[in-house]
């Protein structure tokens, strides 16, 4: 009962919500920000993880989105979702991080996989393999298809949110998206036989 509550929770009432803690916390009240970061950290790391593709290095570029956010929260237009531009900030410093190491990201599955397929152990391996072919094939996706496949297929956002996130048209979400599923299927190809 409670979880379907929470999901009716629009998305203005939580804006009000965050904003409250916003103020506080450009008041100087730390717990107010903490809160803030306990709401959308795991979030927020979900979608590092699927662009930069290990946890250590997710972490240290979360914790670092986090900081940089609270130093830029005077910045912050409290009447808007905090989520967006708190994502953006991360989205923005993953991307720094691929481009600084050359996308030469370690592949960690094991932060990655589901687990709960079944009790045969072949089947568990299987599907651990296929997760770790799929999010190798996605960090090994071009920056600009990437980061729309991620924002899409990770975060769930509509085109529209893709679009103003990044700057770009409608046509160019869809257009990026259309490559980076074509490019995925190509490469993955023998999964889907």
């Amino acid at each position: 009962m409670e979880e379907s509550n929470n999901k009716s929770v629009t998305n203005t009432e939580q804006s009000t919500e965050d904003a409250a803690y916003i103020i506080r916390a450009r008041n100087g009240d730390k717990a107010s920000y903490g809160y803030l970061v306990k709401k959308y950290q795991k979030r927020v790391l979900r979608m590092v993880i699927g662009m930069v593709g290990d946890l250590d290095n997710a972490m240290d570029i979360v914790q670092d989105s986090f900081i940089r956010g609270w130093q830029a929260l005077d910045r912050f237009d409290e009447t808007r979702p905090f989520y967006p531009w708190l994502s953006t900030i991360a989205t923005n410093q993953a991307l720094n991080f691929l481009k600084r190491s050359g996308r030469q990201t370690s592949l960690e599955p094991s932060h990655n996989i589901r687990l709960d397929a079944g009790p045969d152990p072949l089947e568990k391996l299987q599907l651990i393999e296929n997760d770790r072919r799929f999010l190798k094939a996605v960090r090994e996706l071009p920056g600009q298809y990437q980061i729309v496949f991620i924002l899409r297929h990770f975060e769930e956002l509509s085109y529209d949110e893709i679009a103003k996130r990044l700057e770009i048209s409608q046509g160019t979400v869809d257009s990026r998206l259309y490559r980076a599923r074509k490019a995925l299927v190509e490469k993955l190809k023998d999964l889907l036989e």
